[in-house]
């Protein structure tokens, strides 16, 4: 799974958040969420962090950490992040144990968290779904550096001069799409993800700092802490110029975090402790690796930069306007011809084609031999790539090319999984049109309706399920549902009001639409677990009243011997539990009233 996981799901084990370090603190659980937890809870994880910190009780904080990623961290212990965390283990007096995972945003949460492989994950955005973060550390940008001897002298990202130059950025960096939106897509260098920079320095994404100053790149449109490692931790003669104000769609500074999850609560506010405490010794760390720190006044380190402050409409690459190429810019069969001669990859060249939704040139290389559905350097096939992007135009070519819709990416997504997760409707129906499968499950686990709940893609379940998806699909051995999936999401708090302003949805909608579809209520898990059993757990007010009122069943027990209601109680969840006492009056109230024809026959 994905978001949760069964154990969770099934809401009988109420475990204790640390059984080591607080056991006596029966008021704080693990099956309970942080958005769910009232403010007398809040306030006894809070207590139970502060302990931990002053006694330092916690044996050991186990931290996931990128094993090739410098300046921010290396196995050999070397980066700002991997020093960062030694000390924080230091203030909590634990041995600190580090689990090396690459930082990929798939599967972050999934291979790391619900694995059990670690507590901790460093630097996260302070809003990331499907994490719990501590108060932001520092909060830095992204940045143009240059070498300092080259006399460039760029005043920033409308510079004319920028035209002319050869600029690097990261695959999926926020400064590309501020790049790309201000027409340079032709002179920008791309630096793909990579999974192995641990055992090639190259593949790391600060190394086309070094690209600079060995000439083959002009610029270098980088994450901020690259740029200063390089200039301050490096002493290399680089130019380092800020971009966070540049822009007012595009948000180029973030705030960063410690993540833990969403159940730790005390663990967060533990970490909270420990920052606060090492704050001045967290501080020498980031500027002696040369991060650029922003003004930020509700950060563990505030910065000397101005910072840019709130934006006012949400970020999304969609919005972007399309840029006309000059004739320079263009890659015709001319030039396509002279790269394969001279040895150029037609696979990689293919690839490039699809991400630069060029169908000419898709054509052309299929016709000298390029395979749709060979996977590229990272793991996609044309069409999973494709869905990816959002290029739904692409998606009827492809198929026409060979490509075969039901294939799979090296994590084993199909196009219609990767169009889902990009909460993407027109490549969705593309692709549906086209005869993808809609049931087709990502390693035996979630389908792809399933999936777009659980990643809070509701415009792309919608979509599916108008589209004809199964609504009681079951996924995986645990026999988890959509109704299941859609019943774990608040209709309140942050994550939940930032959807409903980005799609205009709320996950009581969702659920709606699949009951209206036929969706099971009372359907059960593997362990007996009911959707009203689930949103009585997560205290899922809203979701309760739209189950109830669509005929979940509150008598129906699990294998555990649980009703909703007892679930309820055990999860600390008090207003669910009035919740369906009253809906449960009201249908007895319902059940002895007499009927108004047969109470006027009496009467006569």
């Amino acid at each position: 799974m994905f978001r949760f996981s069964a154990s969770i799901l099934a809401a009988g084990a109420l475990m204790l958040v640390s059984a080591s370090a607080f056991a006596d603190d029966a008021r704080v659980r693990l099956n309970k969420d942080y958005d769910e937890m009232t403010a007398a809870e809040k306030t006894a994880a809070r207590t139970a962090g502060r302990d931990m910190w002053r006694t330092k009780s916690l044996a050991t904080l186990r931290v996931c950490g990128d094993p090739g990623n410098m300046p921010l961290s290396s196995m050999q212990g070397e980066g700002f992040q991997n020093k960062m965390m030694e000390v924080v283990a230091e203030a909590l007096g634990a041995r600190l144990v580090h689990f090396w995972r690459p930082y990929l945003e798939r599967g972050i949460t999934r291979q790391t968290f619900e694995t059990d492989d670690c507590d901790v994950l460093v630097d996260m955005p302070a809003v990331y779904r499907g994490v719990l973060t501590t108060l932001p550390v520092y909060r830095t940008a992204y940045v143009m550096a240059w070498r300092s001897d080259r006399g460039l002298d760029i005043t920033g990202l409308d510079d004319p001069k920028l035209k002319d130059l050869k600029i690097g950025v990261y695959q999926t960096s926020a400064i590309r799409e501020a790049l790309k939106r201000r027409g340079h897509t032709a002179n920008v260098t791309l630096h793909t993800v990579s999974h192995n920079g641990d055992l090639i320095p190259e593949q790391q994404p600060s190394y086309q700092l070094q690209q600079v100053l060995d000439g083959t790149l002009d610029v270098a449109a980088v994450w901020g802490p690259f740029a200063g490692w390089y200039a301050t931790g490096k002493g290399e003669p680089i130019t380092v110029l800020p971009v966070n104000l540049m822009d007012d769609d595009v948000p180029l500074e973030f705030d960063l975090a410690l993540g833990v999850r969403p159940t730790n609560a005390v663990l967060k506010y533990a970490l909270e402790f420990a920052l606060d405490d090492k704050r001045e010794k967290i501080e020498e760390i980031l500027r002696s690796f040369g991060v650029p720190l922003v003004h930020c006044s509700r950060c563990v380190v505030s910065g000397d930069l101005p910072a840019h402050g709130s934006y006012t409409k949400p970020f999304d690459v969609m919005q972007a306007p399309r840029s006309a190429q000059s004739p320079d810019q263009l890659v015709n069969r001319e030039r396509l011809e002279a790269w394969l001669a001279k040895g150029a990859n037609v696979q990689v060249e293919l690839a490039n084609a699809v991400l630069a939704s060029d169908e000419e040139r898709i054509r052309f290389l299929v016709e000298k031999g390029g395979n749709v559905n060979t996977l590229d350097r990272q793991g996609y096939g044309a069409l999973q790539s494709a869905a990816r992007s959002r290029k739904d135009k692409l998606i009827p070519l492809l198929v026409e090319l060979g490509a075969d819709i039901n294939g799979r990416d090296r994590d084993g997504f199909t196009a219609l999984s990767n169009a889902a997760q990009r909460n993407h409707v027109p490549s969705i129906r593309a692709l549906v049109e086209r005869g993808a499968d809609l049931e087709l499950a990502v390693d035996g686990g979630f389908g792809p309706l399933s999936l777009a709940i659980d990643g809070g893609h509701f415009l792309a379940a919608k979509a599916l399920i108008e589209l004809g998806a199964k609504v009681n699909a079951v996924s995986g051995e645990d026999r988890v549902t959509p109704l299941m999936v859609a019943a774990t999401w608040l209709a309140v708090g942050e994550a939940a009001k930032e959807i409903e302003l980005r799609q205009g949805l709320r996950s009581t909608d969702i659920a709606t639409a699949l009951i209206d579809r036929g969706a099971d209520v009372n359907a059960a898990n593997a362990q007996g677990i009911t959707p009203l059993m689930i949103a009585a757990a997560r205290g899922n007010m809203a979701m309760l009243g739209v189950l109830l009122e669509a005929g979940a069943d509150p008598d129906l027990k699990s294998h555990a011997g649980k009703k909703a209601i007892d679930i309820a109680a055990d999860s600390l969840n008090p207003d669910a539990v009035k919740s369906i006492k009253l809906f449960q009056a009201t249908l007895s109230g319902r059940a002895h009233q007499p009927d108004e024809a047969q109470s006027e026959k009496e009467k006569l």
